[in-house]
C-alpha cells in the first residue's frame, strides 16, 4: 500500500476546515517577527493527536499549534545593600562628591596656558 505524498499537507489544510493553518501561519509570522527582532533562536511547534474510534475506521485528530518566542533582554538595576537590610541606589561605602554648578564663571583657562614651553637647544 502505497502512502499518499501529500497526506501530511492534505490533512494540515483540513483540520478545523483550515483553522489551524491559518492559526500556525499567524503564530509563524509572529514568532519570525520576535526572532528577528531579538536576533535570538524560537520555536513553533505542532502537535497533533490521532485518536481511533474503536474499530470503526474512523479517527479524531485534535491539533495544538504554539511558538516559544524569544522575548527581549530586560534591563537590569544596580543596587547596593545597607547595613540594615535595605537597599540603596546609592553605595553608602562610598562618599558623597559634592559638586557646584561652574556655568557662570567668566574666567576661562585652556590646558595649554598651563604647559611648560620647551626649547630646542
Amino acid at each position: 500500500m502505497a502512502t499518499r505524498p501529500d497526506l501530511f499537507n492534505a490533512t494540515i489544510a483540513q483540520l478545523r476546515n483550515g483553522a489551524t493553518q491559518n492559526e500556525a501561519s499567524e503564530l509563524m509570522a509572529e514568532l519570525v517577527q520576535a526572532c528577528r527582532d531579538t536576533n535570538k533562536v524560537g520555536e513553533l511547534t505542532l502537535k497533533i493527536k490521532v485518536r481511533p474510534d474503536g474499530n470503526s475506521g474512523q479517527y479524531f485528530l485534535e491539533d495544538q499549534v504554539s511558538i516559544n518566542a524569544p522575548k527581549p533582554e530586560r534591563g537590569k538595576t544596580l543596587f547596593f545593600g545597607t547595613p540594615e537590610g535595605n537597599l540603596s541606589r546609592t553605595d553608602p561605602n562610598q562618599g558623597e562628591l559634592k559638586l557646584r554648578d561652574v556655568s557662570d564663571n567668566t574666567e576661562t583657562r585652556s590646558l595649554a596656558d598651563d604647559q611648560p614651553v620647551i626649547k630646542a637647544i
